[in-house]
């Protein structure tokens, strides 16, 4: 097996790959061998490989047929599929679950298991990532972001769990808004915030354990959970933007140019009358930098105006040349005198 290949594999990739599904069903020395391998070089497969594998021993083990001659019948012929022979077919879980859906009858067993288990998508610091939802809603990921929902997505309320920033384009489902059926609902989880939308386009920002909502288009609707009393729901129309912190929303305003919430997303840097630290502090959340000041009151300098550029470097270089300090960058590390 080519070890270049798993690079970007998801547990999706996995489960479809016949080599990978192979090599679980029938396991060699090379092939332990060669997983070690691509732990050592890919740490961050380790979850996904070892829920495939998990996966996998799971159908394989399915007691719920309609009777034990048809089961032995079933997976005699998976098996004999699953033997390396001269120009035979590879194994493909594709294929064993289609011909377990024909013959399960009862039971959650582990078509359940697997149709409710989590997908998970991250980003790493300063990348962006687009992940397309099984409605079609797309979440577009910043840096140092992830993103959670359900297989069985749609099924039921259509809910995600947010970690960082994302900016989301939900589709709508729904015809009569007298009438919203529970699939229609599509609920983003930040912590104790909930967001509900039928059909927008908004920024969320969940970060320090401050939540910053902006509404672009559409119309949504944020619920705190507070476990003391019931809060109130705030409904948000394009321009409206919140933040929430400690239980309680402790900024709504109007946003000028709403649309300049998703500059991000052309990795632009956009700021108006802002404090350094505050710009800074972007950098440390979605591109991985850590800044130090020689002097703490640095932190609370404003730059007066708007700040509109593209990429790290201009950015610094506008800081230095507005508020004449002198700005040292070495590697991930950034200075500020």
């Amino acid at each position: 097996m080519d070890l270049n290949k798993y690079a970007s594999f998801s547990l999706k990739d996995f489960l479809e790959d016949d080599d990978f599904v192979n090599s679980i069903i029938n396991t060699s020395k090379e092939d332990s061998l060669f997983f070690a391998e691509m732990l050592l070089h890919y740490p961050e497969k380790k979850e996904d490989i070892e829920t495939a594998e998990s996966l996998i021993h799971n159908y394989r083990k399915q007691d719920t047929f309609l009777n034990e001659d048809r089961q032995a019948e079933v997976w005699k012929r998976i098996e004999a599929e699953a033997r390396p022979v001269k120009q035979a077919k590879v194994f493909s879980l594709l294929k064993l679950m289609r011909v377990a859906a024909a013959v399960l009858v009862v039971g959650l067993g582990a078509f359940t298991f697997w149709y409710n288990q989590q997908q998970n998508f991250s980003t790493t610091f300063g990348e962006i990532k687009t992940v397309v939802m099984p409605d079609g809603t797309t979440v577009l990921l910043n840096g140092n972001s992830s993103l959670s929902y359900q297989r069985g997505f749609g099924k039921n309320p259509r809910e995600v769990w947010l970690k960082g920033e994302g900016l989301f384009k939900v589709i709508h489902l729904n015809k009569n808004p007298a009438n919203i059926k529970p699939a229609e609902r599509f609920i983003v989880h930040c912590n104790d915030l909930n967001i509900e939308v039928l059909g927008t386009t908004f920024n969320v920002n969940n970060r320090h354990n401050k939540i910053n909502v902006g509404l672009i288009t559409g119309k949504i609707k944020v619920t705190a959970n507070n476990v003391k009393k019931a809060a109130p729901s705030l409904i948000l129309a394009p321009g409206d933007y919140v933040e929430y912190a400690t239980k309680k929303v402790v900024l709504k305003g109007k946003l000028a140019h709403p649309e300049r919430l998703a500059n991000w997303s052309k990795r632009q840097f956009v700021f108006a009358n802002e404090k350094l630290k505050n710009i800074l502090k972007t950098l440390e959340d979605t591109y991985g930098y850590q800044i130090k000041y020689t002097n703490a009151a640095a932190m609370d300098m404003e730059i007066e105006g708007e700040i509109n550029v593209t990429g790290v470097k201009e950015l610094l270089e506008t800081i230095s040349a507005s508020l004449h300090v002198s700005i040292y960058q070495n590697e991930n590390q950034i200075i500020i005198n």
